[in-house]
């Protein structure tokens, strides 16, 4: 099972970061897919991810 998770994180300069973390618990690999201060590019970001993730399932 894969998770991707957006975690908001006040940067050193007070703003907000976005961290967008793919997980996979089968095999506890993490990584950071991308740290952005926009929202809608954080969830762009994860969308993507999301539906490559589904690509490679639905071709199995």
């Amino acid at each position: 099972m894969v998770k991707l998770i957006i975690e908001p994180k006040k940067a050193k300069d007070g703003q907000i970061d976005y961290v967008v973390t793919y997980h996979d618990v089968k095999t506890d690999n993490q990584f950071t897919v991308t740290i952005t201060n926009d929202l809608n590019e954080a969830v762009q970001r994860l969308k993507e991810t999301l539906e490559n993730e589904v690509k490679i399932l639905t071709a199995k």
